[in-house]
């Protein structure tokens, strides 16, 4: 007597382990860099706040992570980076530049709160020394010397409460708050515009938490060979 056994299911799940035996390896790998890019977005979005003066959270956000695909561990790259063009130019440093008579707004330490003498400016303008809340006059004195228009521009802040006033001095211009009575008024930069040209010192944000995360992936390799081999153990 015969008996036909049908080793069909016996056979699939053969292959299914020698599958799973083969795979696991690259995903290990996978698992690692992904472990590892992910680590180094905390660590980035952390580390810029107390770097760089943020307007919100956007800045934070933009930083994303694209992971690890696929088996073969030659091709596997997980990136780090961030949507915003600015982050590129804070990493290596550059030069922003503009054309006319009006040069580029710098925010002074006194648009802050933190003193005029304070270089470098930590903390965002306070929300009416914004430019996007300034309001200047459009009236223009009829002076021809320079001081002259000035302290008439002065003058017209104080009558008709604007505040604000752009001025052209010897050295400088920007615009100022006037402060103080009307009969003995004063000026406070509040932004600077005297440079067409101003250079952006490097504030690397994205290499040193790369290289923080660098140093965690041995740990992360371990435990994704441990999970990998757990998961094999569970076929056996």
């Amino acid at each position: 007597m015969r008996v036909k056994t049908d080793f069909k299911e016996i056979d699939e799940l053969v292959d299914d382990l020698n599958k799973l035996k083969r795979s696991a390896y690259p995903k290990a790998t996978r698992n690692t860099l992904n472990k590892a890019a992910f680590s180094a977005q905390r660590i980035a979005r952390k580390d810029i706040g107390g770097g760089m003066t943020l307007r919100n959270k956007f800045t934070q956000r933009s930083i994303l992570v694209d992971k690890a695909r696929g088996l073969n561990p030659r091709n596997q790259i997980a990136l780090v980076g961030s949507t915003a063009d600015y982050m590129e130019t804070q990493e290596f440093g550059g030069s922003k530049s503009r054309r006319g008579k009006v040069g580029i707004g710098i925010p002074t330490g006194y648009s802050s709160g933190e003193g005029e003498n304070a270089t470098p400016r930590k903390k965002l303008p306070r929300r009416p020394n914004q430019v996007a809340n300034i309001r200047l006059s459009a009236r223009k004195p009829r002076a021809r010397s320079r001081k002259r228009r000035n302290i008439a521009k002065v003058r017209l802040a104080r009558q008709t409460n604007s505040r604000f006033v752009f001025l052209h001095l010897r050295r400088s211009k920007g615009i100022f708050k006037v402060v103080g009575g009307k009969r003995n008024p004063k000026i406070k930069m509040v932004h600077n515009l005297s440079k067409t040209r101003v250079r952006i010192p490097k504030n690397p944000w994205l290499r040193p938490a790369a290289e923080k995360a660098q140093r965690l992936m041995p740990s992360f390799f371990r435990e994704s060979l441990n999970a990998e081999i757990n998961r094999l153990n569970l076929f056996r």
